[in-house]
C-alpha cells in the first residue's frame, strides 16, 4: 500500500547516468555534465540572493500538497497518508544532507514527504522509523544556494538547446540569463518562476528500460498505460505524452504546489 502510494507520488523522472533528480537523496550530485554548455555559454553575473527569511512552512506546504493530491484524486488519503502523518525525522535518525550540500528549496519539501512514508512503513510493519527518516535540512549557505542554481540554469539551457523540457524545479534566486552563441536565454526561458517557486509540473524521462519488447511502446513511470512513437532518453511534458497515447486524465504524478511560504524566525 505504502509502495504503491510511492509509485504514484514520487515517480521522478531517471535521467541519463552521471544525472541526479532533484530531491533525491544524494544531493550534492551534479545534475549533469555542464562543461560542454559552460564553454559556449556567457552566464550573466546576478546580484548575490537575498537571504530567504525564516524557515519553510513545512506543515502549510504539505497542507497544499494533499489537497491538491485529493483535487487530483478523491481516494487521497483513504489509504492512511495525510497532511497529519508525521514528517519529523525519528529520533536517532541521521541526515541525508552534509553542512555543504547543494539541494534545491524543493528538497526539503520532498524530504518531509520521504519522513511521512517511512513513518508510515515503519508503524505498519515494525521497523525501525530512525533507519527509513532523515533530519530535514535547514536553508543552505548563499554560496550553496548559488551553485544549485548555476547547475540548474547550465541544465535547462541544454535542454533548451536539444528541444526537451526544462526542469521545473525551483531556483532559490534569480540565476541571471545565459548568452549562447548569438541568442540570450532569460532567466524565465531557464525556468525561474520567482524565489524558491517551480515553475511546473517536472517533466517526464522516458528510459529504454521502460520500452515493451518487440514493440515501439514505452511504460511511462507513474502511470498507467503506454505511448509509442517517442524518442527514448529524452524528457516530455505529460501533455506530450498525451498525445503519444497516454491515457488521458489521470492525476499528475509530477505536480506539485509551487509557492515557498516561509514563517519569520524568533
Amino acid at each position: 500500500m505504502i509502495q504503491a502510494m510511492f509509485r504514484q507520488w514520487f515517480a521522478v523522472p531517471q535521467r541519463p547516468p552521471g544525472q541526479t533528480a532533484s530531491g533525491s537523496a544524494d544531493f550534492a550530485a551534479l545534475f549533469g555534465d555542464a562543461t560542454k554548455t559552460a564553454k559556449a555559454a556567457s552566464p550573466a553575473a546576478p546580484a548575490p540572493p537575498p537571504a530567504v527569511p525564516g524557515d519553510p512552512d513545512v506543515q502549510g506546504w504539505l497542507n497544499s500538497f494533499y489537497a491538491e493530491q485529493k483535487a487530483n484524486n478523491p481516494l487521497t488519503g483513504s489509504t492512511g497518508m495525510s497532511a497529519d502523518t508525521s514528517y519529523e525525522a525519528a529520533p536517532g535518525a541521521g541526515s541525508n544532507f552534509t553542512a555543504d550540500s547543494v539541494f534545491s528549496p524543493d528538497a526539503i519539501y520532498t524530504q518531509a514527504l520521504a519522513n511521512q512514508i517511512g513513518n508510515s512503513f515503519a508503524a505498519m510493519t515494525g521497523d525501525n522509523p530512525k533507519d527509513l527518516t532523515s533530519q530535514l535540512p535547514g536553508i543552505p549557505t548563499t554560496q550553496a544556494q548559488q551553485e544549485f542554481d548555476r547547475r540548474l540554469s547550465l541544465e535547462n539551457l541544454d535542454r533548451l538547446q536539444s528541444g526537451q523540457p526544462i526542469d521545473t524545479t525551483a531556483y532559490w534566486s534569480d540565476p541571471g540569463s545565459i548568452t549562447s552563441g548569438s541568442h540570450t536565454y532569460t532567466s524565465k526561458d531557464l525556468g525561474y518562476a520567482g524565489a524558491c517557486q517551480s515553475s511546473g509540473p517536472q517533466p517526464i524521462y522516458i528510459s529504454q528500460a521502460f520500452n515493451i519488447q518487440g514493440t515501439n511502446k514505452f511504460i511511462v513511470p507513474g502511470y498507467s498505460g503506454t505511448v509509442e512513437g517517442v524518442q527514448p532518453g529524452r524528457y516530455y511534458t505529460l501533455q506530450q505524452l498525451e498525445q503519444a497515447g497516454l491515457k488521458t486524465g489521470q492525476p499528475d504524478a509530477q505536480s506539485h504546489p509551487g509557492s515557498w511560504t516561509t514563517t519569520q524566525s524568533v
